[in-house]
């Protein structure tokens, strides 16, 4: 993995970084073009002799597009064999993580530009509410091919082909201590 980490994301000793990653840099295409056009009038504008209008227009062509870069720059994701995180800001950070445990379903998603352009979303449903989202990902299947596996707490029983069964016995033992549970409870009706 060639991505470096930031260090506002509070990665613990024992974790290893299985993905990181950011939204996809042409996602600032359409601020790019709001920008050169505010650019393009502030010029043709300042040709009329409209000095004021130029001096509001040219700044903001060239705001809009360095701040939606920034903005992209400043956001991060990472994906452990522990948690998921995501770091957004460039001058003031916030984290936001999960553990793998908590994922309940995730989905992902593709606009018409991610489709061609081979990128997309990734939402994570959170046990106790809330969602975690990967914007603007190159692959967001693979992506989430990669969190459903490593948040797999397969139990066996869903069919997944992840892992062998974490529950203890086999279907005899359980038979039996069914068969002894439902002796206990006709002693106890009786």
């Amino acid at each position: 993995m060639t991505e470096s980490i930031d260090p506002a994301i509070p990665l613990d000793t024992t974790e290893s970084v299985e993905w990181a990653g950011r939204p996809r840099i042409t996602t600032i295409l359409p601020a790019v073009v709001l920008g050169g056009l505010l650019l393009v009038f502030g010029i043709v504008v300042s040709v009329t002799g409209e000095t004021p209008i130029f001096l509001a227009v040219v700044p903001l062509g060239v705001a809009i597009p360095l701040w939606k870069y920034f903005a992209l720059q400043g956001v991060q994701y990472v994906i452990t064999d522990e948690a998921l995180y995501v770091k957004r800001g460039v001058l003031t950070r916030s984290v936001t993580q999960t553990n793998l445990e908590t994922i309940q379903n995730s989905s992902f998603g593709q606009n018409i530009t991610g489709s061609i352009f081979g990128y997309g979303s990734v939402t994570f449903e959170i046990a106790g509410g809330g969602d975690l989202s990967f914007r603007a990902i190159e692959d967001p299947r693979a992506i989430r091919t990669l969190v459903d596996r490593a948040a797999s707490n397969d139990d066996g029983l869903g069919g997944g082909d992840w892992g062998e069964s974490v529950i203890p016995g086999d279907l005899t033992q359980w038979q039996q201590i069914r068969d002894e549970i439902r002796a206990i409870r006709s002693s106890l009706k009786g």
